[in-house]
C-alpha cells in the first residue's frame, strides 16, 4: 500500500511518496520540489490556481483574488468564510483546493490514487488555547478528507526534521531541532540514531516539544508596520469637524498580517478609507492604501517585502522599491534597522529555546547537534541566537524547504500505511 506525506507550510509546501519501499520526493513546483502555499481565484475564468500556477496568472495580470498564509488561520477562533464569485468558501474548503492539486501531482507520480497521508503540524497552532490548537488540527484534517485522502495521520514538524537528520547518521546523538518557517517557531529535543531508530514508538526519545506562533511572517509584519505603513497614510493627519487627528493605526493591522489582508476587501473598510481620503492632508498616501486593495497589487507588494528580508540575510542593506503604486516610492532598509524592528520576535524565539531546553532538563552543552530548518533560520539575528548558545561545529543547517517533508515521508514509511 502506498503511503505519502505533505508538509503544508505557511509559505511553501513539499510532498513525498513511498513507492515499492523507495522514498521519492514529488515535484510540486514547475522546476522545484517546493511550491508556494498560495491560492488564486480568477474572476475571468472562475477557476482556482495553486502554487506556481498562481504566479503565471499574476504575470498575465489576471483579475482575481490572491490568498496566502492560509495555514495561519487554522488556529483562529473564527472559521473564516470568503465569497469568491458566487460561492462561499470556509477555510478548510480553500485549503482542500490546494491539497487536492498536490494530491493530483502525487497520484501522477505513483500512477494511482493515494489514500494514506501523513500531514505535518507545528507544535502549536495557537499559543493560548489547547482547544483551538486541537480545532486547528481538525480543520486541516477535514481539508485533507475533502481533498480525497482516506486515512490521515499527523506528525510534529520538528520531529519530522529530526527523522530526516537521523536518516543520515549511525551513532546515537541528542539533538535540538529548530524549525522556524513562515508562521511558527518549533523546537524538539530528541535522541536520534543508534538502536532508537528502530522503535516505532519514539515517545521516550522525545525529551521536549515546544513551539510559539512566531515566524517569518512576523518579520514581514514588522517591516510593513515600521517602514511601509507610514507611506500608506498611517500616522498622517486628517481633519474632521474642526479637529485634527491621526489616521488610526488599527486600520493598518490587517495590512501587515498576510493571512488577514482579505478582510480589507470588506466594503466597510473601503468606505472608511474613502472618507479618510476626503479629510486627509496627505491624500496621496491614503490613496496608495486604496490602490493596494482595489487594484490587486498585494502579490507584488508582498513579494517586495519578502525579497527585502531575504536580501538582508546576505547583505547589510537593501532597497524596498514600491513601484507597483501609481505614486511610486523607494526606501533604503539596513540590516541594523531590520534587526531592531524584529527584536521583540527574536527575543521570543530565544525565550522559547530556553523553555525547550528546560522542559528537556538539559543544558546547551549536553546537546550534540543543533539542526536548523525553515527559511527563517537564515535571518542573521536568528542564526546568532544559536551561535550564542552552541559552538559553531554543533550547528547543522539543512535544506530549509525539503527536510520536514522528507522526514514526514520517512514517518509514513515507518508507520506502514
Amino acid at each position: 500500500m502506498i503511503s505519502s506525506a505533505i508538509d503544508f507550510g505557511t509559505t511553501n509546501s513539499v510532498a513525498g511518496v513511498n513507492l515499492e519501499h523507495e522514498l521519492k520526493m514529488v515535484k510540486l513546483g514547475h522546476d522545484s520540489l517546493e511550491t508556494r502555499s498560495v491560492l488564486f481565484y480568477s474572476f475571468e475564468d472562475r477557476n482556482f490556481y495553486v502554487g506556481d500556477d498562481v504566479l503565471a496568472q499574476l504575470d498575465m495580470e489576471t483579475e482575481g483574488r490572491y490568498l496566502q498564509s492560509l495555514k495561519s488561520f487554522l488556529g483562529h477562533k473564527e472559521n473564516i468564510e470568503t465569497v469568491l464569485g458566487t460561492d462561499s468558501y470556509y477555510l478548510d474548503d480553500l485549503i482542500s483546493i490546494i491539497l487536492r492539486r498536490f494530491k493530483q501531482k502525487m497520484d501522477n507520480q505513483v500512477g494511482e490514487s493515494i489514500e494514506n497521508i501523513v500531514f505535518g503540524r507545528p507544535v502549536r497552532f495557537n499559543d493560548d488555547s489547547d482547544e483551538l490548537d486541537r480545532e486547528a488540527q481538525y480543520r486541516l484534517e477535514d481539508a485533507g478528507y475533502k481533498a480525497g485522502f482516506k486515512n490521515i495521520v499527523f506528525q510534529y514538524e520538528p520531529i519530522a526534521a529530526a527523522l530526516s537528520y537521523e536518516d543520515k547518521i549511525s551513532k546515537e546523538e541528542l539533538i535540538l531541532v529548530a524549525d522556524i518557517g513562515g508562521g511558527t517557531t518549533d523546537y524538539s529535543v530528541i535522541k536520534v540514531g543508534g538502536d532508537s531508530r528502530y522503535n516505532m514508538d519514539r515517545k521516550e526519545d522525545i525529551l521536549s516539544n515546544h513551539g510559539i506562533y512566531v515566524g517569518g511572517n512576523s518579520f514581514d509584519s514588522s517591516i510593513i508596520k515600521d517602514y511601509i505603513a507610514p507611506h500608506l497614510g498611517q500616522g498622517t493627519i486628517y481633519k474632521s469637524m474642526g479637529r485634527e487627528m491621526e489616521v488610526p493605526s488599527e486600520l493598518y493591522f490587517d495590512l501587515s498580517e498576510w493571512h488577514l489582508f482579505q478582510r480589507m476587501f470588506d466594503r466597510k473598510v473601503l468606505n472608511r478609507i474613502d472618507k479618510l481620503m476626503m479629510m486627509a492632508y496627505e491624500k496621496e498616501k491614503i490613496e496608495r492604501l486604496k490602490e493596494l486593495i482595489e487594484d490587486n497589487l498585494y502579490f507584488d507588494f508582498a513579494n517586495e517585502i519578502v525579497n527585502a528580508k531575504i536580501k538582508l540575510s546576505s547583505s547589510d542593506r537593501t532597497t524596498l522599491n514600491m513601484n507597483m503604486f501609481y505614486d511610486k516610492f523607494a526606501l533604503d532598509l539596513t540590516l541594523k534597522q531590520f534587526e531592531n524592528s524584529i527584536n521583540p520576535y527574536t527575543q521570543k524565539i530565544e525565550k522559547a529555546l530556553n523553555e525547550a531546553l528546560n522542559q528537556a532538563n538539559v543544558t546547551a552543552k549536553q546537546i550534540d547537534k543543533v539542526f536548523l530548518t525553515g527559511g527563517s533560520t537564515l535571518v542573521p539575528s536568528v542564526k546568532n541566537i544559536y551561535t550564542n548558545y552552541f559552538s559553531k561545529e554543533k550547528i547543522f543547517h539543512t535544506d530549509v524547504f525539503a527536510s520536514v517533508g522528507y522526514g514526514l515521508t520517512l514517518h509514513a514509511q515507518r508507520v506502514g500505511f
